[in-house]
Order: C-alpha cells, then sequence, then structure tokens
C-alpha cells in the first residue's frame, strides 16, 4: 500500500469509484507546498468545527421520540421508544464524531481496506486536505488531484532520502 494512491473520483453517474495507481504516476512533490512543507510560511489553517454532535444526537432522538406518538405507535412502551430512538440517532452521532476528529485534526485509523474505501467514497466530500488516514498501519495524508479528484497519499511518498531528517507539520496553506 505505501507504493500506491488510493484515487476517489465521481463517475458520470455520480456514484464514487476508487482505483490504486502507483506513486510514480504523480508528481506530489510539485503540490508538496500544500501538504507537508519543509518550513510552514504563513498561516496553518485550523479547520473549524461548530457543530455539537451531543446536541445533535439529544435533539434527534426528541424528535424521535415526539414522532412515536398515536395508534401507529401504541403497542410500544415509552421504554422501547427510547431504544428505538437511540438506535435510529446513533449512526448520525457517530458520523458527526468522526467529522469532529477529522476538523480537529486527528488521524482517522481504519483496520481493513474495504471497510476504510467504502468510508472514504461516502465521505470524500467532506474529507479536509491535509487530514491523515491509517489504514491498516500505512498513514496516508489527503491531497487533491489536478482533475478535482481526491488522492490519499502514502505519507513516506512525501519524504526524500537527500534531505536531513526534520520534523515536519501538516498544513493547509490558504
Amino acid at each position: 500500500m505505501g507504493k500506491y494512491v488510493l484515487v476517489i473520483e465521481r463517475a458520470p453517474d455520480g456514484q464514487a469509484v476508487h482505483s490504486w495507481k502507483p506513486v510514480e504516476d504523480f508528481n506530489l512533490m510539485a503540490n508538496s507546498h500544500a501538504v507537508a512543507p519543509r518550513s510552514v510560511q504563513g498561516r496553518i489553517v485550523q479547520a473549524a468545527f461548530n457543530r455539537n454532535c451531543e446536541e445533535e444526537r439529544d435533539a434527534c432522538e426528541s424528535m424521535c421520540v415526539a414522532g412515536l406518538k398515536g395508534r401507529d405507535w401504541s403497542h410500544m412502551s415509552a421504554g422501547s421508544k427510547k431504544e428505538h430512538c437511540v438506535r435510529a440517532c446513533m449512526q448520525p452521532y457517530l458520523d458527526c464524531c468522526t467529522l469532529r476528529e477529522l476538523a480537529e485534526g486527528k488521524a482517522v485509523e481504519f483496520h481493513a481496506m474495504d471497510e476504510a474505501v467504502e468510508w472514504l467514497k461516502q465521505n470524500s466530500d467532506r474529507l479536509l486536505v491535509g487530514a491523515v488516514v491509517v489504514i491498516a498501519g500505512v498513514a496516508f495524508v489527503v491531497t487533491v488531484g489536478g482533475g478535482g479528484f481526491l488522492l490519499l497519499a502514502p505519507v513516506i511518498a512525501f519524504t526524500s532520502s537527500d534531505v536531513a531528517s526534520s520534523s515536519r507539520a501538516l498544513a493547509v496553506k490558504p
């Protein structure tokens, strides 16, 4: 995986499709200033996340329970209605938490390739350039290709053996 770039793009029918292409097919260092600069010149843009996932979950559950009134729902107890709504609102809550982690610059980690690719395809329009995604122990940096498609390039592709080792910061230049 460390020698390949994950490309996610939209097909003409709007579906997200992916492919793995050799790192050599891309000139990642030409655009490396937008992902892993040698020295950070200018501002580092922090993504602002202004949603409160817990409040959204609570509001979802309240709206759900309020919607379970009338004859069609009389067979359910108050406790089973609450349980139903907790389950129904869990996935949006988890999605919100994942986006919050991305915005805070934390790496998103997947242990299985299929799970990672599926999640990335579903959330490609929400990924932030410079975010780190770890797939089966390999760290990838989110970048964009010239055609507007999403690239996940292995972090190792941005290193050079002719440069002395130094600390680097992931940054997005405005």
